[in-house]
């Protein structure tokens, strides 16, 4: 058998304080406002049995206890208290001395045996209702059956009730005395005394900051309660102001601004609140959602004005519509707004959430071993966070019963977990969101209806929202709000703030590269960056998969200095990047600035040559507007097929259609905004007639106007052939041309990087085992349209020689066509010009025509060069014009047709032939240029 301990060596391993001793000399703080629940404890002592005061942390319970000690000391307290010793034990601080959970039970009764063996101790366990938990009850019910004197505790009232429940012959000892959370006025009442008391100590409140410190804790730390949590906090506000000073209201609001990081202008009555300019805040930066926006502004309002209700949460809301329209991002603005923080946003997935069970996952399992479970999620989650955001995400995928749970929470401002803590929630503000029902939403975006009927959309929204959600369940909701499609504006303005965005990406700003970003690419992200399954969220996927993708391969391809300037813009359907030079300076007065291909032009025109040039402009423009007034009604035909009832009822039918709808739509915006200038030209020639001084404005009008009519022409280039051979070959039997034939080869392919088109060598041929033609494929965005000034006879001036090579562009045909029937392997060797060489292929041309032999690498390749060939060859005629002269008469190269030059042969060699295309697009446009 044990030795037994000393009664005293027990007391003191487990004494926190001797209240006794400490009411001796005068280190108790009194208690305010008690009188009830001490009448009540002098009346259960004196029957002999023994108080347990019951309620809440922070009511006061503590504070009775302390204040009967006090009395006791002066002589005023309960008889059967007179002549003994107060000492306060605490379980759970016992319990965390001992190595296991199982010593627990023989350390009690060895406290209850000193307890016994003293006349002169009356135990105050200010945890008792722990007993349940360590089991611990018959200990209890021991002391109090042979304990000849008073026993006092304080207990948590929901535990203390489940133990009481759980072994019901303690009620026979032990008396539950509730403890409720004063009202306001009593609050008011006890803190005013409190700062009376203070000023013994040396320390003065004014009244404000009493009434201020009372409303603040009472509206916004609804996890606490009054009379403590107010008092600990003025308390706290007092020790950081100078000795000799006091404590002021504007104190308190900087400390609880500081501590809890609540906005100013929520708890200062003298910082104003606009509505109108945080309405103007939030929607600035969630389009296209009025409701939602003035929905969480006027809530902001209310909270400002005090006059949200204390009982239940801030607010609460059910954010209803399709995915990617801002439900999640209001919730986070509204946090950084109302919190400082984003990171004050608790988000739960509810889809995480959808078995009959998750409710005891979320709100606590009473019967689970771990504290961390019996405690649950979302005790876990709301932990630490006076105030925050609670995000319930797509809350339609939780079970029901978790639904009437979040009903409870809502309703009541508080939920009661599986540990039997009463959880407050009322400083909260809860935002569930719901995709339910949103597809009645579906074709309504990017002008899919010009104009949608939300009203009643909304409406069948609501419909839809009762087969998800019982309706006493959505009435809990302060309101219910509806998130519509964002339209094109929409998009193309959160489009516009993620490429400002890219800009301080840290490889731009890092190297100095700014970004020129044309209209067009917005239009296009528009269509392309927008799905009405995952909404706006598929913009930033766009355009990292198209825009940042794309200036990356335009820095890593090109050499951009430090400084430099990338172009966006769309070609071919395409977000395409690439280096501008700095446009130099030009001159705004008469003069107007023209483009030519890649370059641009200056010329100083007077009012006639102005006026004509206008008009010039306007005449060539009449085509393309005609064009674009035939798309128009083209999409007004497609929109009408849309709107018919039954529309969706075949996928596959709708989506071809939709697919054709958004290509052409995309067309449109592109071709709308080029049309304006052009459009507004007739009226800036009128008003030159009329006024000559408004000279200067129609030269800017007219450079607006030509750059616009230069980038659609440039455009529907571009969108014409996009894959071609060039076919290079000797055209003088009895002048070998080997040489330049291969220079010509390696010109195409120093022009083609230059134009950003794929251009690579695929066959050669040979005659009398000498170069005499090769082949090269072009592939990229106009390639068609740039070679087109190719076709024909390039001349070279070499001392007495002249060298001519046929050059023939030929559209590239499906690759599927081509059958292996005209090519052979032969062995691997390194041919001319570099090119491995793995296979041959030869044409048979008509009587008396050459068969055309070629030696390749790329099966394939050839044989669908030879079938080409064979299609179009015959039809290609003779070529006996010249299109370019090189080397003649000192100048580098010459093209007959324009008159268009460049000085240096060694520059035409090397693939810069802007002059050309330059020159090209002005024939072509068979205009004259004005000097």
């Amino acid at each position: 058998m044990g030795k037994k301990s000393d009664p005293d060596t027990v007391l003191q391993g487990w004494l926190e304080r001797d209240l006794t001793a400490e009411a001796d000399v005068d280190r108790l703080p009194p208690a305010f406002e008690v009188e009830d629940v001490l009448r009540t404890m002098t009346d259960v002592l004196n029957s002999g049995r023994h108080p347990i005061l019951a309620g809440e942390s922070g009511v006061g319970k503590t504070s009775v206890v302390y204040e009967l000690a006090r009395r006791m000391h002066q002589g005023i307290g309960p008889e059967p208290l007179r002549g003994k010793r107060i000492l306060q034990f605490s379980l759970r601080n016992r319990m965390s001395s001992l190595l296991k959970p199982e010593h627990m039970r023989p350390e009690m009764q060895s406290l209850v045996n000193a307890l016994l063996s003293r006349d002169d101790v009356v135990p105050f366990f200010r945890d008792i209702h722990l007993a349940y938990e360590f089991d611990l009850e018959p200990q209890l019910q021991l002391l109090a059956i042979r304990s000849r004197n008073p026993i006092l505790a304080e207990a948590d009232a929901r535990q203390l009730e489940s133990m009481m429940e759980g072994s019901p012959e303690l009620e026979q000892s032990y008396v539950p005395i509730g403890m409720e959370e004063p009202d306001l006025p009593t609050a008011r009442r006890i803190l005013e005394q409190w700062a009376e008391h203070q000023k013994s100590r040396g320390r003065q409140y004014a009244p404000e900051a009493l009434e201020e410190a009372l409303q603040l804790t009472y509206r916004f730390l609804a996890r606490s309660r009054l009379p403590r949590k107010a008092i600990d906090f003025i308390a706290t506000v007092g020790t950081m102001v100078e000795q000799g000073r006091s404590v002021a209201a504007s104190d308190v609001i900087d400390r609880f601004h500081q501590t809890y990081r609540v906005p100013r202008m929520l708890i200062d009555p003298a910082a104003p609140f606009d509505i109108d300019a945080t309405e103007k805040l939030f929607g600035s930066k969630v389009l296209g959602q009025p409701e939602a926006v003035r929905a969480v502004v006027r809530m902001i309002g209310m909270i400002k004005a005090g006059l949200s209700d204390a009982r239940r949460p801030f607010g609460s809301f059910l954010f209803v519509g399709p995915t990617g329209v801002g439900k999640t991002h209001i919730a986070q603005l509204l946090a950084d707004f109302l919190f400082g923080s984003r990171d004050r946003m608790i988000r739960l997935n509810m889809a995480d959430y959808p078995s009959e069970n998750d409710p005891a996952v979320l709100f606590g399992d009473p019967n689970a071993y771990a504290p961390r479970q019996r405690r649950g999620v979302l005790t876990a989650r709301v932990s630490g966070h006076p105030f925050a955001v609670l995000l319930l995400d797509e809350f339609e995928k939780a079970h029901p019963k978790v639904h009437d749970r979040f009903l409870q929470l809502i309703d009541e401002g508080s939920f009661i977990n599986g540990a039997g803590e009463t959880i407050s929630c009322r400083s909260l503000i809860i935002i569930a969101t719901s995709n339910a029902g949103a597809e009645v939403y579906r074709g309504t975006s990017i002008g899919f209806s010009q104009q949608p009927d939300l009203e009643q959309m909304d409406q069948e929204l609501d419909r839809k929202l009762y087969e998800h959600f019982r309706i006493e369940f959505l009435n809990r909701f302060d309101q219910v709000v509806h998130f519509h499609p964002l339209g094109r504006q929409e998009i193309r303005t959160i489009a516009s703030r993620e490429i400002e965005a890219l800009r301080n990406r840290n490889g731009l700003k890092a190297r100095g590269i700014s970004l020129e970003v044309d209209d067009a690419i917005l239009d296009w992200l528009a269509v392309h960056g927008y799905d009405p399954h995952f909404g706006a969220r598929f913009l930033r996927r766009t355009i990292e998969r198209n825009v940042t993708t794309s200036l990356a391969e335009a820095m890593v391809r090109e050499t951009v200095e430090k400084g430099s300037t990338l172009a966006l813009g769309v070609r071919a359907n395409r977000v395409d990047a690439r280096a501008i030079e700095p446009a130099a300076h030009v001159p705004k007065t008469e003069t107007v600035r023209r483009r030519f291909g890649a370059s641009e032009k200056v010329s100083s025109l007077d009012r006639k040559q102005l006026d004509a040039h206008a008009g010039e402009l306007v005449r060539r423009a009449a085509p393309l507007i005609a064009r674009l007034e035939e798309a128009r009604t083209q999409a007004s035909d497609l929109l009408a097929v849309m709107n018919q009832q039954g529309f969706w009822d075949q996928p596959a039918s709708a989506q071809q259609i939709l697919d054709q709808y958004r290509e052409l739509d995309l067309t449109l915006a592109a071709w709308s905004r080029l049309a304006e200038p052009l459009l507004e030209l007739p009226e800036q020639i009128e008003q030159l007639r009329q006024r000559p001084a408004h000279l200067p404005v129609l030269a800017r009008a007219v450079e607006r106007a030509d750059e616009s009519l230069a980038q659609w022409e440039e455009r529907l280039a571009q969108e014409g052939v996009a894959a071609v051979w060039i076919l290079l070959r000797n055209a003088d039997p009895l002048e070998p041309a080997a040489d330049w034939l291969e220079e010509l080869v390696a010109m195409y392919q120093a022009w083609g990087r230059r134009l950003r088109l794929a251009c690579s060598l695929v066959a050669y041929g040979t005659t009398d085992d000498t170069l005499s033609r090769a082949a090269l494929e072009v592939e990229g965005p106009g390639a068609g349209f740039y070679l087109s000034m190719e076709q024909g006879i390039h001349r070279l001036h070499k001392g007495e020689r002249h060298l001519r090579v046929r050059v023939d562009v030929i559209t590239r045909g499906d690759k599927q066509s081509a059958s292996r029937r005209r090519t052979t392997p032969v062995k691997h060797r390194i041919g001319l010009l570099g090119l491995p060489i793995s296979c041959s292929g030869r044409i048979e041309r008509e009587e008396r025509a050459p068969a055309l032999e070629f030696f390749a690498t790329d099966r394939d390749a050839l044989e669908l060069l030879l079938s080409d060939l064979d299609r179009e060859l015959d039809c290609l005629g003779e070529a006996s014009a010249t299109v370019r002269s090189y080397g003649q008469a000192g100048v580098g190269g010459r093209d007959p047709r324009t008159g268009a030059t460049v000085a240096r042969y060694k520059d035409v060699l090397k693939g810069r032939l802007d002059p050309f295309l330059d020159g090209w697009h002005a024939l072509k446009r068979g205009e004259d240029t004005i000097e």
